[in-house]
């Protein structure tokens, strides 16, 4: 019987890694030209998080404020990882951290989508299941479709045999509706 990989903690991997997928979230935050206080708090508390070293912070700071990237390098570093879908979700959620999708955020998202070999069904299903995220963490009593979404993202993560990692936003709107899906997600799991 082969041996199973233990999944790491994303603390537990080499901060070249955390830096790379920092970088990534800092483009998105800058996609749309503006780095709202959401947004910013946001990319502070996971730079504590990943335990990045201080240049390595500066760095993704850059990003945020659009200083030129290598994107392909770091996409291809990452594409090679357990890290794929927790970045995506994390990238998504760096867009919809204001509330709004922009068309330049989805078409930044989608690019990388693309550079880290995520299938563009796998994309529309993400990106269907963040912004119905925000859109039910704004309701009493969710839409049957935002239901639909969340539960076919959960399929699909499911279906990758994905691991969330506990800084992963599953929604960047609301901490205590993210909250709610992560236990959602967690039986949704163990079904």
């Amino acid at each position: 019987m082969a041996k199973t990989a233990k999944r790491r903690e994303i603390s537990e991997y080499p901060w070249q890694r955390k830096k790379d997928y920092l970088l990534l979230v800092a483009a998105v935050a800058a996609a749309d030209g503006a780095l709202p206080e959401e947004e910013l708090s946001l990319l502070n508390r996971w730079m504590d998080t990943f335990e990045l070293p201080e240049k390595s912070r500066s760095e993704v700071m850059g990003a945020a404020r659009q200083e030129p990237l290598q994107l392909q390098s770091i996409l291809g570093r990452l594409a090679k990882t357990d890290l794929v879908y927790s970045l995506m979700l994390d990238m998504m959620g760096m867009a919809m951290a204001d509330g709004v999708l922009q068309d330049n955020e989805i078409a930044l998202l989608r690019e990388m989508a693309a550079g880290l070999n995520v299938d563009q069904i796998d994309f529309k299903i993400l990106i269907e299941f963040v912004h119905s995220a925000h859109q039910a963490s704004q309701l009493s009593n969710p839409e049957p479709l935002y239901e639909h979404n969340i539960d076919s993202a959960f399929e699909l993560l499911r279906k990758r045999k994905v691991r969330l990692f506990p800084h992963t936003l599953l929604c960047a709107t609301s901490l205590s509706y993210d909250e709610q899906l992560k236990k959602r997600w967690a039986k949704f799991r163990a079904i």
